[in-house]
Order: structure tokens, then sequence, then C-alpha cells
């Protein structure tokens, strides 16, 4: 508003109209001040401001209350020195952590070192088992030859004996007939 509004302004107002207006101010704050007391009568009649002022020092009285029991629970915290041995165990945890970390890492770091020679000693474990298996099974079938060979022979061999002895025993006893004969005669 520049200053030539303002003069316009405050010619456009003029003594009676400012009056009338203080009057209206004047009438709406006795309004207002009826009301108030009027409020505050009701309050006071009611109670309310009364239990208002007792809820208030009920709460105060059970603040100090708590505080009260917090201060002493507190204090018998302290005192006990369970803070400090929790956090005790709380490190110790930490550090038992710390070194299961440290072996977690270093066995993850063995595996691959250890996993070639492990192949390797598998393999020629494998290797050897199958020479081995190899090697047992030609001694298997050389030595099923050599007993069925000699359980052929053994049997031609028991044939021959038994022909022998019967041959033998047929002449003993063509030959103790004859000197039976011999004798008799």
């Amino acid at each position: 508003m520049s200053s030539s509004e303002k003069n316009n302004n405050e010619e456009k107002l003029n003594p009676e109209e400012v009056a009338k207006k203080v009057k209206d101010v004047a009438k709406i704050i006795r309004e207002t001040s009826s009301t108030a007391r009027e409020t505050v009568r009701k309050f006071h009649e009611s109670g309310a401001i009364s239990e208002f002022a007792g809820a208030v020092q009920a709460a105060a009285d059970a603040t100090k209350d708590t505080a009260t029991e917090i201060r002493d629970t507190a204090k018998e915290v302290r005192d006990s020195h369970v803070a400090a041995d929790t956090a005790h165990a709380v490190e110790e945890a930490a550090t038992a952590a710390g070194q299961t970390v440290q072996a977690v890492q270093d066995t993850a770091r063995q595996i691959p070192k250890a996993a070639p020679k492990t192949i390797k000693s598998v393999s020629k474990v494998k290797k050897t088992v199958a020479k081995t298996r190899k090697a047992a099974d030609a001694n298997a079938r050389q030595a099923k030859n050599k007993v069925k060979k000699t359980v052929t022979k053994t049997r031609i061999e028991a044939k021959k004996i038994t022909r022998k002895a019967r041959t033998q025993m047929n002449k003993n006893k063509r030959g103790s007939t004859r000197s039976v004969k011999k004798t008799a005669r």
C-alpha cells in the first residue's frame, strides 16, 4: 500500500464508523467474558476442576512412585554388577564368535589346497585296487587251471593205479589158484 492509498482509507473512515466498530468490539468482549465466566461457574459447580486437579495430583504421585522404583532398580543393578557381568559375557561371546569365524575361514582356505592331494591319493588307490583285482583274477584263473590239470592228472593216475592193482590182483589170484592146484596134485 502506498502512502496515498493510506490517506484515502483514512479519509473514508469517519469518526462515527470508528465509534461503531469500537462499540462492536466492546460488545464482543462483554459476551466472551460472560461466556467465560459462565463456563468457569459450570466447571466449578460440576466439580470438573476438582476432579481434574485430583487426576493431575494422582498422575504426579504415580510418576513420583515410578521414578522412585526406577531409581531403586537402577541402584540394585549397579550394586549387583549385573551390567558388568553381562557386558563381560557379551565380550566373551563376541571373542568366541570371532575365533569360530577365523577357524571356518582357515578351514575354507585349506580345502582347495588339500583337495588336489586327496584326489591324487584316491586316484592312486583306485588304480592300485584295479591292478590288485586284475592280479587276483589272473591268479585265481591260474590256480583254477592248475587245479583242473592236477585233478585230471590225478584221475588218470588213479585209473592207472586201479588198473594195475586189478591186474596185479588178478595175477595173484591166478597164481594162487595154480599153486593150489599144484599142491593138490
